[in-house]
């Protein structure tokens, strides 16, 4: 088999794999070769509920959000034709007041960091959800630009605006080794030859242990088994959900898909930690069940809804639920974005231009990537969140 040489491998053809191999073949960082054992979108990113939203805890999430906002917004021609079909019908973060502090906290500095949001009260929130018993909430913060996408249309964009500048796009081509000579990566291994290059990007999502230990590694972050349910809704009540909302105080996340679907899930209240290559892709009945038991004080008539479909795939967390963007810390050329946590699709235009910066100038202060380096966790610097963890960060 022929020996192949590249600037950069990036293992994973993800949303996060497919973004950063744009943004370093449209800065023309060189040869650029992406490694897809299956097919784009193919593992967590095809079975995103793909919401796209700025309401986060922390600064840089902030950031990457707000940024990723604005090319989710002009993708096709930042992409040169690839289709996100993003809609923006607006995004809204029920509260009680037990967490009204808390959402009212986040809108505050979302606002002071330029993010179109604001704290709306019950009055408002009847408006906007007038479909929705809002008896127990304090209020709600509303992002007027937020929405979902596509989440096979984007990866394919990505991946498409790579080729277009240069990139080598490798579908059905497993990474089988990655060697480290002298501490530093040297390249890959697959079934069709050896890529050597002097630079490794570990984006294998849900597999990145997976990948890890072809070199002896293992990074903190574990593949968990989440589910989602898509309901029929026309004609159970006068008004449809026309709004992206997460519930806080029930721990629901939904949005319309459709004219008279309704996609909805959950947050992990209890993590069911699964091997990615074997668990169960369909819903269990106890979780739609669950689903309807929470949904329904929200929406009565949601209990004349009827399950259309349901599925279960993966999310990739570390132990605070924030992703790890970084370099290997004894492995020079050797870089990991991992851990997403169910974060990732809505992050992931600001990721590829993060870890193009990180790959091409070794920093990248704004937004700042040093926020998810790999040491926090040894450090005790967790990333902390007004909600406890998981969806919302």
């Amino acid at each position: 088999m022929a020996r192949e040489t590249a600037d950069a491998v990036i293992i994973g053809g993800g949303v996060m794999g497919t973004s950063i191999a744009f943004q370093l073949a449209r800065r023309g960082f060189g040869k650029i070769v992406l490694l897809e054992r299956d097919g784009i979108a193919s593992g967590t990113s095809g079975k995103s509920s793909a919401l796209v939203r700025m309401h986060y805890s922390n600064e840089s999430t902030i950031r990457m959000a707000w940024r990723s906002l604005d090319i989710f917004e002009n993708f096709e021609e930042i992409t040169g034709g690839g289709q996100a079909s993003f809609k923006q019908p607006g995004y809204l973060v029920f509260a009680n007041e037990a967490l009204a502090e808390g959402v009212q906290r986040n809108v505050s500095l979302a606002r002071s960091l330029g993010v179109e949001t604001e704290w709306i009260d019950p009055g408002e929130v009847a408006r906007l959800a007038p479909w929705a018993r809002l008896d127990d909430l304090a209020g709600a913060a509303y992002e007027r630009r937020s929405g979902y996408a596509d989440p096979y249309g984007v990866a394919m964009g990505f991946a498409d605006g790579a080729r277009k500048h240069g990139a080598i796009i490798r579908q059905n081509c497993p990474v089988t080794g990655v060697r480290v000579e002298g501490g530093r990566a040297v390249g890959v291994d697959t079934p069709r030859g050896p890529v050597d290059s002097p630079v490794v990007v570990n984006a294998a999502g849900a597999w990145v242990n997976k990948v890890a230990g072809l070199s002896g590694d293992w990074f903190p972050a574990e593949a968990i088994r989440e589910q989602d349910t898509v309901f029929e809704t026309a004609g159970i009540g006068g008004e449809r959900v026309g709004v992206m909302v997460y519930d806080a105080p029930t721990k629901l996340y939904f949005r319309p898909e459709g004219a008279d679907l309704l996609l909805i899930g959950r947050d992990n209240i209890e993590p069911e930690h699964v091997d990615p290559d074997d668990f169960n892709e369909k819903e269990d009945m106890a979780f739609v069940l669950d689903v309807v038991k929470r949904m329904t004080p929200r929406w009565p008539d949601f209990e004349n809804a009827h399950l259309l479909r349901g599925w279960g795939c993966l999310y990739c967390i570390t132990p605070d639920w924030m992703p790890i963007m970084d370099r290997h810390p004894g492995t020079a050329g050797y870089f990991i974005c991992t851990g997403m946590s169910g974060h990732g699709f809505k992050l992931s235009p600001a990721v590829g231009e993060m870890m193009a910066e990180l790959i091409m100038t070794g920093a990248c202060p704004r937004p700042d990537i040093s926020d998810y380096r790999l040491a926090r966790f040894s450090e005790g610097r967790l990333m902390q969140s007004v909600f406890d963890r998981g969806f919302q960060g």
